[in-house]
């Protein structure tokens, strides 16, 4: 058994064994750089380590890590000037079934520019495909609330879509 705050070596390795790849996976598609991904996922697994006793007790313990995953992609995010714009990296994970592919492109492209709150709500809508009802019961806000950021993150992204060469977008 860990610590009181933390969590001990072999309950650590355990989750590196069942979830590391998937964690890792989340990394590579956010940071679109597979030596950044792989620092992060190891800073992920030491702060898991130091406090995330609370594991132990939660109900879907992969959406509780990929919490911390990107809110330590997130900080690395903010300390870089800007994100790779090459998007020519092999893509990791591949849409989620209800989401586009260049929607979820776009949504990584602008994660530099939305604050910590519209980063948190554009993963779980455009990433990992979560409705809006589950968002706010996730996140502990209104369903309106919610539905106005989706849109203004929407729109944000729909700029990169429709400023992109070649696009077609708006096309007949």
């Amino acid at each position: 058994m860990g610590n009181e705050a933390g969590l001990s070596a072999s309950e650590v390795g355990a989750l590196y064994e069942r979830y590391g790849f998937f964690l890792r996976r989340r990394c590579r598609m956010v940071l679109r750089d597979d030596a950044l991904a792989d620092d992060v996922l190891h800073e992920s697994f030491l702060k898991i380590m130091r406090g995330g006793a609370e594991l132990r007790n939660v109900e879907h313990p992969l959406r509780w890590l990929y919490c911390v995953v990107d809110r330590c992609c997130f900080d690395h995010i903010r300390k870089r000037s800007h994100l790779p714009k090459s998007m020519d990296v092999p893509d990791p994970v591949g849409p989620h079934p209800g989401i586009q592919i260049e929607t979820r492109d776009a949504i990584l492209t602008i994660l530099e520019e939305l604050d910590d709150e519209e980063r948190r709500i554009a993963m779980l809508a455009f990433v990992d495909g979560l409705s809006q009802a589950e968002i706010a019961e996730e996140l502990g806000w209104s369903r309106v609330t919610i539905n106005k950021k989706v849109q203004a993150i929407r729109t944000r992204a729909d700029r990169i879509l429709t400023e992109a060469p070649g696009s077609t977008r708006g096309v007949p």
